[in-house]
């Protein structure tokens, strides 16, 4: 018997909740046939001792909906060992387009995500079309599997125009909405997301189409899964850096009920300076869901807060009046205004006072992470404040003035330092059980807010080293599902109701064990069987 693949020897972290064993295995038409002791010859060998193997990660929140078209492995996430990736987050999609506004929408998702225009703009091949349309288009030709929610921004734009980014939607355009959820989810959709969050502004300076909803709005679209008794919600409350205020609360409520579905808050995290505490808010309504029946699941992220940005696509400084008015001008007004001192002096203002934001700026902890122009070479891994003593200049404008040089192309890093308060928070919030939903996927590769992609700056993998910076790539992370200490566990899924519609599924999850996929992760590096996977899950896209 000749066996396509045999991972020999390798640390075995199998999903199951099992502790990790030292086994091979063996894989045969694109899937494990023998985990254990392996004899007999085999096409392909590899010699794992030393390293760990488990089954492909699954990255549960992802913006990849453009950068699929021209980079089917979804970089730098595979490079990861990530293998399935959720994209349409926080109710932003591409689709449903209608041709008129495929190049607002790209613009919006370059702007709230910070992903560099320019590329979004030469890489992505979309004409416009329903739900359906566009995930036909990649169906077949991806390196990793794929799939996404439908997002509100996009079905309020189809739906109301211009009109989506400036008021409340009427009734019958309500209707209008729940119609093209409704047949998203038909064609495979995995459920809907939404944006309520102030600090997402799109590209035109306006505050991006999900947050001109009224509640009752929100409601009546997340109410259209009830009719599939499958899918979820994901959802960005205003309020969720202090912990959930009344009417979020209520909001959330409302919708899961309407719904009947789980629910997905983004996002609890110990290191939000201007309310360190508004994580256990958070938590404490989730329990008390929790208790009350409420699938509602805060997601966690469980590396450390930070953030990869250039001030030519950022949102991050968009909750400050005066950023937010000078970075949505056009580049060269845009250039001027940041030049003149009396803006600076009111960005000076803003930046000082934390009151209510989500992100606070400590200078001590920004870097330059890669340059454009090779001559500035020696700006990277320098913090602002180490360059501006050199320089002679106050943080800020050390900050705009190293922006300018290279027409606000100079990417930053931000990473707050380990502390033991993080890694008990975390470790806290790991145990808790609305974290711990047995249908929640693990987020391997724990998204950083404005994480830069590989097509940032326009020029793929090799971009940083042409420009001589040193942008380090998202750092793999898994979360067990399990008790702390387990590593991965699996609680089963429940079984299908009878008579119940067609349901868009992800790949199965996958684990190495016997009769599981094909795909393994071998150490930092992915290793794939001799077939290739399904990109998209056949059943998800044929749903309709």
């Amino acid at each position: 018997m000749t066996w396509d693949l045999v991972v020999r020897g390798g640390r075995v972290v199998d999903g199951t909740g099992l502790p990790p064993f030292t086994a091979d295995v063996a894989v045969r038409d694109g899937r494990i046939a023998r985990v254990g002791r392996v004899e007999g010859p085999a096409r392909r060998t590899l010699d794992a001792a030393g390293a760990v193997v488990t089954p492909g990660f699954i990255d549960v929140h992802t913006h990849y909906d453009a950068q699929l078209d021209w980079d089917p492995v979804a970089s730098p996430a595979s490079w990861h060992g990530v293998t399935t990736v959720l994209c349409g987050n926080c109710g932003f999609t591409l689709a449903p387009a209608r041709p008129e506004d495929t190049g607002w929408l790209a613009q919006m998702l370059s702007r709230v995500e910070g992903m560099a225009g320019p590329a979004l703009a030469a890489g992505l091949r979309w004409a416009g079309g329903s739900f359906g349309d566009f995930w036909r288009r990649v169906e077949g030709r991806l390196g990793v599997n794929a799939g996404g929610y439908v997002g509100h921004s996009a079905v309020r734009r189809w739906v109301m125009g211009e009109a989506a980014s400036a008021r409340r939607a009427t009734a019958t355009e309500v209707a209008a909405m729940q119609d093209l959820v409704r047949a998203a989810l038909h064609e495979g959709a995995l459920g809907f997301s939404t944006s309520q969050l102030d600090i997402h502004v799109a590209h035109d300076g306006r505050g991006v189409p999900s947050n001109h909803a009224a509640p009752d709005e929100v409601v009546a679209l997340a109410a259209v899964l009830a009719e599939f008794g499958h899918g979820a919600i994901e959802i960005i409350p205003r309020s969720f850096v202090e912990g959930m205020n009344a009417a979020d609360r209520a909001l959330l409520l409302a919708c899961y009920r309407a719904a009947g579905r789980p629910l997905e808050i983004q996002t609890l995290t110990p290191l939000l300076p201007a309310c360190p505490d508004g994580w256990e808010a958070s938590l404490a309504f989730a329990h008390e869901a929790w208790r009350a029946g409420a699938r509602i699941h805060p997601m966690l992220a469980t590396n450390r807060l930070g953030a990869h940005l250039t001030l030519g696509s950022t949102f991050l400084f968009d909750e400050l009046p005066t950023f937010r008015e000078t970075l949505t001008m056009p580049p060269a007004e845009r250039a001027r205004r940041l030049r003149e001192p009396a803006v600076r002096e009111r960005m000076r203002h803003e930046l000082a006072d934390p009151t209510g934001r989500a992100f606070v700026f400590v200078w001590d902890v920004v870097c330059v992470e890669a340059v454009r122009d090779p001559a500035h070479r020696a700006w990277v891994g320098r913090t602002v404040p180490e360059l501006a003593a050199a320089r002679g200049q106050d943080p800020l404008d050390c900050f705009l003035d190293l922006s300018l040089a290279e027409d606000l192309e100079t990417q930053f890093g931000l990473e707050m330092p380990p502390s033991d308060y993080f890694r008990e928070c975390t470790a806290r919030l790991r145990r808790a059980p609305p974290l711990l939903h047995r249908r929640r996927l693990p987020d391997a590769a724990a998204q950083r807010v404005g994480a830069r992609r590989a097509d940032a700056r326009g020029g793929g993998p090799q971009a940083d080293r042409r420009a001589g910076g040193g942008a380090r790539p998202c750092r793999p992370r898994r979360r067990a599902r399990g008790r702390v200490g387990r590593p991965g566990g699996r609680r089963p899924r429940a079984a299908p109701r009878r008579g119940a519609a067609p349901r868009a599924r992800l790949p199965r999850r996958e684990r190495a064990v016997r009769g599981g996929r094909g795909r393994l992760r071998r150490g930092g590096r992915q290793r794939r069987g001799a077939a290739r996977e399904r990109s998209v899950d056949r059943s998800a896209a044929r749903a309709g």
